[in-house]
């Protein structure tokens, strides 16, 4: 089966590791950035991607992982900031067309809505799920 897409996840945290597990799983050509070698021990043997350990925040490094041919990239490392910052490295320097910020702080998920950088932001992922599992309604000035 022919790789889909050149994925580079920049974090191996618990969300990195998932995400980066089911999109190997899924035929995807994915590599997995971390400053900390052992964080890169959480992908498990059936990770069939590639790793580097490296500051995902350096550009060097995420020439080393070959963002130039990236078609998405997802920052998921435990820290907003590094994670914006990554994010406008990808998309305003190297021009990947899909990147993926982790951001739990409202105000930098909406620095990067306002970039037109798609956050990825758990608490407002779950807290539209919650909505629509219970079919409750929101007040107006939240729509």
């Amino acid at each position: 089966m022919a790789k889909r897409a050149r994925i580079i996840v920049v974090g191996c945290s618990l969300f990195g590791c998932a995400v980066a597990q089911a999109l190997s799983a899924a035929g995807h050509d994915v590599i997995v950035v971390d400053m900390q070698e052992d964080a890169l021990d959480g992908l498990g043997p059936d990770f069939d991607g590639e790793t580097l350990t490296g500051d995902g925040k350096s550009a060097l490094v995420l020439e080393e992982c070959g963002v130039r041919r990236a078609t998405h990239l997802v920052a998921a490392t435990g820290d907003d900031a590094s994670n914006l910052l990554i994010a406008e490295l990808a998309s305003e320097i190297f021009g990947v067309p899909h990147v993926l910020p982790l951001v739990d702080d409202d105000a930098l998920a909406d620095i990067l809505d306002d970039m037109g950088i798609a956050p990825i932001c758990p608490h407002r992922i779950c807290e539209d799920e919650f909505f629509r599992l219970t079919g409750l309604t929101r007040k107006e000035a939240d729509l």
